[in-house]
């Protein structure tokens, strides 16, 4: 079952005030991302909520489990259990509702998480009534902050899952909308260390991107491409105003995203390897010295005539490259890589100049070779 809301294209409107979210999805992707490059996944912005993780069974046929996440800012206060909170939460569990109804297949055991998340200290709230305190109830007061980071629903304190639950009771009565309050068995809440400012967020995701991947020379660059990975489905509308998981304009895969970082993380590797050996292979292969001084420009284009199948001798040089690995037979790179070029030139006709077929050698050989260069 699709369903039409009013709602459902609004932050495509709002596209210039989803910064923080989107730099919040980018945050956790990276933070993390050992585990999710191990596991089938899409991401969804805009879509049912704010941004989804959706992790697919292996054979990628059916939706496993999915992590909803609504991402709030909050200027010079805390998050308490107050109205803006009682409607954030009560849009949560309408989500998971839909996420239920939702005609995307999905295994047996499938699970959502319904994360309500922000960059501002979150302090959950009891305070007994008179007669309460009478009773011996004392205040109870939980925060969430870089100190204790996430929680779930189930697992504070009775007394505030009440307060919670007749808060958001009481805001959807007035509204006049469903509570779902079932979907409060899946809420969670989250803490997240990100600055208020989006160019303090930014130097964050750009300080994440050099920890988790310190081979990688410009990881502002690398950062950027990520985002503008989200930034382009972001901005798709949901058609009609229907949301479904189903609708892939709406996605963005994990492949995508791991063979963003692959390619972020090649092309370093060329780079490194260029630099250790530029001297002797710039004389072997004449490479002129405005291509010496432009190298990393030379070579992502070359990578990107090398992704491109109807260019046809590059994908001869990838081909030969991809089933012929000379690593173990020379014992320095210029004698290798001549090597590569005689034998491609020999074999093939070749309308390149010898400088370009070497600099796409060399780019695919660290793409299918590489390994630990």
């Amino acid at each position: 079952m699709t369903k039409t809301k009013k709602a459902a294209n609004a932050g495509v409107d709002a596209i210039l005030g989803f910064e923080f979210q989107r730099n919040c999805a980018l945050y956790l992707l990276l933070n993390d991302y050992d585990r999710f490059k191990g596991r089938e996944f899409f991401l969804c912005i805009e879509h049912h909520d704010d941004f989804l993780f959706c992790y697919r069974s292996d054979c990628r046929e059916k939706i496993e489990e999915i992590h909803s996440y609504q991402a709030k800012k909050l200027s010079g206060a805390v998050w308490t259990i107050n109205e803006r909170f009682a409607e954030a939460v009560a849009k949560m569990l309408e989500v998971g509702y839909d996420l239920i109804k939702d005609t995307a297949p999905k295994c047996q055991s499938y699970t959502h998480d319904l994360i309500f998340i922000s960059n501002t200290d979150i302090k959950l709230n009891y305070k007994p009534s008179k007669d309460e305190k009478e009773d011996g109830k004392k205040e109870i007061t939980y925060f969430l902050n870089e100190q204790n980071f996430k929680c779930s629903y189930d697992g504070i304190p009775e007394e505030i899952q009440n307060v919670i639950d007749k808060k958001v009771e009481s805001f959807c009565k007035k509204e006049k909308i469903t509570y779902h309050k079932p979907e409060l068995d899946n809420l969670r809440i989250e803490w997240v260390d990100l600055p208020r400012r989006k160019k303090d967020q930014k130097d964050i995701l750009v300080g994440l991107m050099c920890r988790n991947f310190p081979h990688v020379s410009d990881p502002n660059a690398a950062v950027e491409l990520l985002l503008s990975l989200f930034r382009e489905v972001e901005a798709v509308y949901n058609q009609g105003g229907i949301i479904n998981l189903l609708d892939s304009s709406k996605r963005v895969e994990g492949g995508e995203i791991k063979r963003a970082i692959d390619i972020i993380e090649t092309e370093q590797k060329t780079f490194n390897l260029w630099r250790s050996y530029s001297t002797d292979l710039s004389r072997k292969f004449q490479v002129p010295i405005g291509i010496q001084n432009n190298h990393e420009n030379h070579i992502r284009n070359t990578f990107e005539l090398l992704k491109d199948m109807a260019n046809r001798e590059h994908q001869i040089i990838k081909s030969f490259i991809r089933e012929n690995d000379y690593s173990m037979d020379f014992y320095s790179h210029e004698e290798m890589f001549y090597k590569y070029v005689y034998d491609i030139k020999n074999k093939n006709s070749m309308n390149l100049k010898d400088v370009d077929i070497f600099f796409s050698v060399l780019c695919a050989y660290v793409e299918c070779h590489g390994g630990d260069i």
